[in-house]
């Protein structure tokens, strides 16, 4: 150490020993020997593969989760509209977009006729004019005319179709 001491004295000895062990670290050894890693770069992706440096298209992503309950059903009988109450709810982590729903709608309409049979009918998409972030809660109120001329005896309706990107 004393010839050390004489040649580079001790206070310098010990920022350049710091600095050697700092540059040591920084310089650890990450395995691939200086090699590209192939793998997936996107952080938003599921296989997100922080050691890769070349993306090599093998990125996954989970999809959104939304969910319909069906909450009430309004209407008065003997008139022609019927309005339908529900909730969308997206259970994931990520955003729905583009969420489009169909309802299956059953009804009866007002008749002079004995067991009057129910109709069913399938509603035209319908979809919701934004994204529904994670966890958010949507409520939904749409409304359907029928029985022209007669009005609504009886009516129910289900959730029967959800559709997302």
């Amino acid at each position: 150490m004393r010839l050390f001491s004489k040649l580079i004295p001790l206070g310098k000895l010990k920022r350049l020993l710091f600095i050697a062990l700092l540059v040591g670290f920084a310089c650890e050894d990450d395995g691939n020997d200086g090699e590209p890693v192939n793998g997936c770069t996107d952080v938003d992706a599921t296989n997100y593969n922080s050691d890769a440096t070349i993306d090599d298209g093998s990125c996954e992503y989970g999809s959104a989760s939304v969910l319909g309950n069906e909450t009430n059903i309004s209407y008065t009988q003997g008139e022609e509209t019927a309005h339908m109450f529900f909730t969308l709810s997206n259970n994931s982590s990520l955003t729905a977009y583009n969420v489009r729903y169909r309802l299956k709608i059953s009804y009866k309409c007002l008749s002079n006729f004995a067991n009057q049979s129910w109709s069913n009918d399938l509603l035209a998409l319908g979809t919701l004019p934004f994204p529904i972030e994670p966890g958010e809660v949507v409520e939904v109120d749409a409304y359907v005319n029928r029985c022209s001329g007669l009005g609504i005896d009886q009516f129910t309706f289900e959730i029967y179709e959800l559709i997302w990107d």
